[in-house]
C-alpha cells in the first residue's frame, strides 16, 4: 500500500495529459492486485460498465479490460470483477453449451445466481448452467432479465458456431481502437440480454462491457 501511495502521488504531480485516464486504470489495477475480495458464491454481481470504450479496453488487453471494471462506477467497492471478454487460450469458454466444454480463466461460475442489483432481496437476475453459462428459454448464453437499456451493445470476442460457444474477432485482443478491425458484440433486448450476439462493429466505435463478480 506504500507504494500505492507514492505512485498516486507521483501521478499527482504531472501535468494533465490525455493519458490520464489510463493512469486511474493503472492505479485501479494495482490496488486490486493487492487487495483480494472473499469469492462470491450463491449470489454473484454482473454489470455493464457505465461509459463506453473503443476496442482498445483501457491499457489493452484482459488486464487493461479487468482494471475498467475494477474501477467503474457501477461497481461495488470492495468486490473483485473480471471483465466477459475473451481472448484465444488467455480468457474463453469453449464447446458445446449442453454437452463438454473447456475454460480458460472464464469469468462465470457453474450453478450460481447473478444479478445488476445490489439489493440481495431482489429477484431479478439468472443462474448458470453446470456448464458455467447462461441458458435461458434454451437460447445459449442469454439471460432473462435486461443488463441495461434496450439495444445497448457491448463487447464480447464470442460467437455461436454450428450450436458451439466458439472465439470471434476482438480488436486485436482487445489492443486496438481502429476502424479497420472488428469485435464482436453482445445487446440488451427489452427484458432479455444475449451475451453471444453474431453482430460484429469496428472497433473505434465505442461499447461497454460486461463485469462479472468473482
Amino acid at each position: 500500500m506504500v507504494f500505492l501511495v507514492f505512485f498516486s502521488a507521483l501521478l499527482g504531480t504531472c501535468e494533465p495529459s490525455e493519458d490520464s485516464n489510463e493512469e486511474n486504470i493503472i492505479l485501479a489495477l494495482l490496488y486490486h492486485s493487492s487487495t483480494a475480495s472473499a469469492p462470491c458464491t450463491e449470489r454473484c454481481h454482473i454489470f455493464l460498465t457505465s461509459s463506453g470504450t473503443g476496442g482498445r479496453i483501457g491499457i489493452g488487453g484482459i488486464t487493461g479490460a479487468d482494471a475498467v471494471c475494477n474501477g467503474d462506477l457501477n461497481r461495488i467497492k470492495g468486490k473483485t470483477y473480471k471483465a466477459m471478454v475473451t481472448i484465444p487460450g488467455v480468457r474463453e469458454a469453449l464447446g458445446n453449451p449442453t454437452g463438454t466444454m473447456t475454460y480458460t480463466d472464464w469469468v462465470l461460475k457453474a450453478n450460481t445466481f447473478y444479478s445488476n442489483s445490489t439489493d440481495t432481496s431482489n429477484t431479478t437476475g439468472a443462474t448458470t448452467t453446470s456448464n458455467r453459462i447462461f441458458r435461458d428459454s434454451n437460447t445459449t448464453m442469454q439471460m432473462n432479465f435486461a443488463l441495461g437499456t434496450n439495444g445497448t451493445q457491448f463487447w464480447t470476442g464470442m460467437t455461436i458456431t454450428g450450436g458451439n460457444i466458439a472465439n470471434d474477432v476482438n480488436c486485436s485482443n482487445w489492443a486496438s481502437s481502429n476502424i479497420g478491425v472488428s469485435g464482436a458484440t453482445g445487446v440488451v433486448g427489452a427484458s432479455t440480454t444475449t451475451l453471444v450476439d453474431t453482430t460484429t462493429d469496428t472497433c473505434n466505435m465505442a461499447k461497454k462491457i460486461v463485469c462479472v463478480e468473482q
